[in-house]
């Protein structure tokens, strides 16, 4: 396994942990302010901070990268001063050269007298860096991907703040790991994804989990005397919703961003989800809240 692969097992963890305790925290705050829609507004616009933070990224970025650029502007000046000073000298020598017999000089002639490498503004090495930004999205090419995406983004969240309102964790976190079929079914709808056998087999288990986490008893018994068993169905219909729409987002994100990621910048993504979510969606208050 290389080290890639471990990073990324690491940040699964990493994550499924955070989840977890957020979701903890999340039904600790419902205990005495029960206003999912509240919650949701505040934490999806809070994203906004992303903007200032890719911004002042995207300076640092452009010093380092005018600074190298200048650097390599002044090296190739260097060498292009001392490349032209044996000119005369090539020149010379081939005036002197022997004339071949048919009195041609061909290029193969030519190339054998040549001292150097002709300088190109061309670097080999600097290919897939430049390939990279060439298919990176411009920053208004992201914000129109995130104007469509906002909606299903806070929508999810939405959905799962409701389940959190209205079940236990257990079952909120179990449900709404589903959202790998749903995942699998929208990739497969829209040409994203292809089904395998073990693709399958993974949702299976998913759905086996969901099975008994849905059918069992998750709850502690002083939230069985709070909670009444109407409540839990209804978080548990809205964390299946939120995984549909999860996996909904993240195969639209897929194809907009490419397989890996590679064409949007994540920071300025989300940024513009919270900028999107902060001016649109206030007016929405009234009407849940």
């Amino acid at each position: 396994m290389g080290w890639k692969y471990t990073a990324g097992l690491a940040l699964i963890v990493t994550v499924v942990f955070i989840w977890v305790a957020s979701a903890e925290i999340t039904q600790r705050i419902f205990a005495d302010y029960k206003q999912p829609f509240a919650l949701t507004y505040l934490g999806v616009s809070l994203m906004v901070i992303y903007l200032p933070i890719a911004a002042l990224k995207d300076w640092i970025c452009s010093l380092a990268n005018a600074k190298l650029d200048k650097n390599l502007c002044n090296d190739a000046k260097v060498m292009s001063t001392s490349t032209g000073l044996d000119i005369p000298f090539i020149i010379n020598e081939m005036h002197h050269r022997p004339v071949p017999g048919n009195g041609l000089v061909t290029d193969s002639d030519l190339s054998e007298r040549e001292e150097g490498q002709p300088l190109t503004a061309k670097n080999e090495r600097d290919e897939p860096h430049l390939l990279k930004q060439s298919c990176e999205l411009s920053s208004w090419d992201i914000a129109k991907c995130s104007l469509y995406l906002t909606p299903i983004w806070f929508v999810t969240e939405y959905l799962s703040n409701s389940a959190l309102a209205n079940t236990s964790v257990a079952s909120t976190t179990v449900l709404t790991s589903t959202s790998g079929l749903f995942t699998l079914f929208f990739g497969a709808l829209l040409g994203q994804d292809s089904i395998n056998l073990t693709k399958i087999v993974a949702v299976f288990i998913s759905m086996a989990g969901v099975a008994m986490t849905t059918f069992g008893k998750t709850w502690t018994p002083r939230e069985l005397m709070s909670i009444s068993e109407k409540h839990s169905i209804t978080g548990d219909i809205f964390g299946l919703l939120s995984a549909l729409s999860y996996g909904l987002f993240t195969v639209l994100l897929k194809k907009s961003s490419g397989s890996e990621g590679d064409k949007v910048d994540v920071q300025k993504f989300f940024g513009y989800i919270g900028l999107f979510s902060l001016l649109g969606l206030w007016w929405l208050g009234n009407e849940f809240v």
